[in-house]
């Protein structure tokens, strides 16, 4: 109940984001080795990454670099969750969810840029997009220092 885990999903729109509590590892290998140490009734927070299509592609897709195009929505989504990363430590999800989902006036609403197409290679991440979930951890973390 303390764990907090996060993994991508391919069986989410890309951008998606959904949390969950407990059930299988449906063949991904971080999730089946978290739960052989903590079993399967863990907090998980599901980050939607799409699916390639054809399910040979699959490896690559989920162990490749996200495309250029993807740094649209994956930047503000991985700032989003460093802000609402507090409400997951009071242990509310839902309090996490309104707030990374948020609804924002339709000024500021961006429209949601889809994954670059299954057959197109991803580009080479820049060091910003490389590092965008490091600096969002660091971020976390001094916050929680203070």
């Amino acid at each position: 109940k303390d764990f907090v885990v996060f993994h991508d999903e391919l069986d989410l729109d890309p951008g998606r984001l959904k949390v969950k509590i407990g059930g299988g590892h449906a063949g991904h290998n971080g999730l089946r080795s978290i739960q052989a140490h903590l079993g399967p009734d863990f907090r998980r927070i599901r980050l939607g990454i799409g699916h390639p299509g054809a399910k040979e592609r699959v490896t690559g897709w989920v162990l490749g670099n996200f495309a250029k195009v993807d740094r649209d929505w994956l930047v503000p989504l991985l700032d989003d969750i460093a802000a609402a990363a507090p409400k997951l430590v009071e242990r509310d999800d839902v309090g996490f969810m309104n707030l990374v989902s948020g609804v924002k006036p339709a000024a500021e609403a961006k429209p949601e840029k889809p994954r670059a197409a299954a057959a197109a290679q991803p580009a080479a991440p820049t060091e910003t997009a490389k590092n965008a979930m490091a600096e969002t951890l660091r971020r976390l973390l001094a916050a929680r220092k203070r």
